[in-house]
């Protein structure tokens, strides 16, 4: 039988602790080491997982030769030192979002990960979650028709952060969404504004415009002061509606709703002379897809595993997790230029060296 792969995760704050125990349980998997700064953490993880070493070093996990994969769940400014310290050490990383706070940073992580072969996954958890697989085959299988727009709002009275702004800490799992549904394609223009009600400098309320050149647009809300909690999506098509609501009883509602041109009553109707013309709504049926419950962060962690026993690519791989940095720093940009638009700059082409 193969060996497990071993891993060492590094900070066991807010987010790691969801990450860990989803390793502990996966098959195949030996989380070896966890490194976290704070004392109190170190303790948590001591009483909950006595088969797993603690260290306030991170160096103790990057150091050792058995440890196969670093999972990195720390604030985002450390995300690339640890990244290419892990993968300079050899080992496969998984690493929380953003992948890096500055668009060169993540461009050297993934030519890094794509030289030395590594698996290098970004924790983009929505691109696991079975009710945005549902949404994006109805948009895919043409059941939304022809997409007009796109409007979420992530906001909640939540952890006011001082290391990033509210753009930079919410709006990756909304772009990340975006480009799924887009099929990857980079907005062509994003322009925001927001404003530092809270802390001088740190945006903590966002709003964006991504605009592709095919005229869809989307419309992103960010948020750490709504007295609601609030992960809400709408898609607008030709043909129907779309609500992605993953705090609903019905994550996915798809709705028979729209604005038609029709023959106005007093209209002539020949095929020569169309002339009189009418807006009419029309208003069907809702229909609530069946999602399969499932915990996205589970399907995540096997991908990762899985990647490396393969050598395969995983669903949120570092392109995936550059190209949400792009956006994020079009956006950033943006911000600092009172809303003027920004182009996010395009990814490399592939290296010789990439895997399939």
């Amino acid at each position: 039988m193969p060996e497990d792969i071993v891993v060492g995760q590094i900070g066991c704050g807010y987010w790691g602790p969801n990450l860990l125990r989803n390793f502990v349980r996966a098959p195949g998997c030996q989380v070896k080491w966890v490194a976290e700064q704070s004392e109190e953490r170190r303790d948590y993880v001591a009483g909950h997982y006595p088969e797993t070493s603690v260290t306030g070093d991170a160096a103790d996990v990057i150091g050792d030769a058995e440890v196969d994969a670093v999972v990195i769940a720390t604030p985002a400014g450390s995300h690339y030192a640890l990244a290419s310290s892990a993968m300079e050490a050899g080992k496969h990383v998984l690493v929380e979002k953003p992948l890096a706070l500055d668009l060169a940073d993540a461009e050297r992580l993934v030519s890094m990960a794509e030289e030395r072969g590594l698996v290098l996954m970004v924790g983009h958890t929505y691109l696991y979650n079975d009710a945005l697989s549902v949404l994006a085959r109805q948009i895919d299988e043409g059941v939304i028709g022809d997409i007009y727009y796109f409007d979420l709002k992530r906001l909640n009275l939540g952890i006011a952060r001082t290391d990033v702004n509210a753009w930079w800490n919410l709006a990756p799992h909304d772009i990340s969404i975006l480009l799924r549904l887009r099929g990857g394609r980079l907005p062509s223009e994003v322009s925001a504004t927001g404003a530092s009600f809270i802390q001088k400098g740190i945006e903590d309320t966002v709003f964006a415009r991504l605009n592709w050149d095919d005229g869809v647009i989307a419309h992103i809300h960010v948020s750490w002061l709504s007295p609601d909690k609030v992960r809400h999506m709408t898609v607008v098509g030709s043909r129907k509606m779309a609500v992605f609501d993953e705090l609903a009883a019905h994550p996915v509602s798809v709705y028979d709703k729209g604005i038609e041109l029709m023959p106005a009553e007093a209209g002539r109707r020949d095929y020569d002379d169309f002339t009189g013309t009418q807006l009419v709504h029309r208003v069907g049926e809702v229909a609530h897809p069946d999602v399969i419950p499932s915990e996205p962060l589970a399907g995540e962690v096997g991908d990762f595993l899985a990647c490396i026993a393969s050598g395969g690519t995983p669903v949120a791989d570092a392109r995936r997790g550059r190209d949400v940095v792009a956006v994020l720093a079009a956006g950033d940009r943006s911000l600092k230029a009172n809303g003027a638009p920004v182009k996010p700059e395009a990814g490399k082409a592939l290296s010789k060296n990439a895997r399939n």
